[in-house]
C-alpha cells in the first residue's frame, strides 16, 4: 500500500511502498466476506515481486510456511528495478517516492516493539502448527515460550496496538474466543496503515466465526 505521510496542500513529504503489504492486503480484500465492497482494494503487485519471509506476509497469509520472519527494510534503490505499476504511480510523488525492500541489514521502519516481537513469535509458531500454541491470560507478564508453545499475555498492559490485534487473532483462531474485542471502539485507532489493515482482517475473521456458529446452531440452515 502506498503510504503518504505528512500531506499538505502543496506537497507530499513522503510516499513509500511496501510491496508485500500492498499484495497481501489486495488478496485479503478481494476474498473478504465483510470488507470486499466497503474497502477499496490496493493495486496489486504480482507475487513475482514478493520477498520470502516477510512478517507482513505472516500476518495476512494463513499458509505462511517459512521458519522465521524478517521485519527490516531498505529503500533508496533505483526506480528502474521497481515493478512497473509502482514506478508509474510513483511519478505522482516524484523524488519523495520510495520502494522499501525486505533486508536484514535495513531498518525497523514499522517501529515494532518488544511486545510486537513476542506476539509475532507466537504467530509464527501458530502458522507452523495451529495446534502447537496455547494461551494463558495474565495480569502481570507477557512472554512466549518457544519450546512449549505457551503464550502468557497481560492483554491490557500490551504496549502496542499491533500486539493487541495479534493476541485477539490468536485467541480467536485457537479458542474461537472473541470476548475481549469491543466492536464499538476499534483497537488500531491510528493512522498506521498496517494496524488498520490487520484489524480489518480480524473483523472479517470474527464475522466468519460468528456466522459459522449461527449456521450450526440453527441446524445447518444458512
Amino acid at each position: 500500500m502506498t503510504e503518504c505521510i505528512g500531506l499538505s496542500q502543496n506537497e507530499v513529504h513522503s510516499a513509500k511502498v511496501v510491496p508485500e503489504l500492498q499484495h497481501w492486503f489486495y488478496e485479503f480484500v478481494v476474498n473478504s466476506t465483510v470488507n470486499k465492497y466497503e474497502v477499496p482494494a490496493a493495486v496489486n503487485i504480482r507475487e513475482f515481486w514478493m520477498p520470502v519471509g516477510s512478517f507482513v506476509e505472516m500476518l495476512f497469509n494463513e499458509n505462511y510456511s517459512e521458519n522465521a520472519y524478517e521485519y527490516r527494510y531498505k529503500g533508496g534503490a533505483s526506480n528502474a528495478g521497481w515493478p512497473e505499476v509502482v514506478r508509474t504511480r510513483s511519478m505522482i510523488y516524484g523524488a519523495a517516492a520510495d520502494y522499501l525492500q525486505l533486508d536484514p541489514t535495513g531498518d525497523n521502519v514499522f517501529l515494532l516493539q518488544q511486545d510486537d516481537f513476542i506476539l509475532l513469535d507466537a504467530l509464527l509458531a501458530y502458522r507452523q502448527d495451529s495446534t502447537g500454541v496455547s494461551i494463558i491470560d495474565s495480569t502481570s507478564v507477557t512472554v512466549f515460550n518457544i519450546t512449549t508453545g505457551v503464550l502468557v499475555v497481560d492483554y491490557y498492559s500490551l504496549a502496542t496496538n499491533l500486539s493487541k490485534l495479534i493476541y485477539l487473532y490468536l485467541k480467536l483462531k485457537i479458542y474461537g474466543d472473541y470476548s475481549k474485542y469491543d466492536n464499538l471502539e476499534i483497537v488500531s485507532g491510528t493512522t498506521l496503515v498496517l494496524e488498520n489493515m490487520f484489524e480489518l482482517l480480524l473483523i472479517d475473521e470474527y464475522f466468519n466465526t460468528v456466522s459459522d456458529r449461527y449456521v450450526r446452531d440453527v441446524g445447518g440452515c444458512a
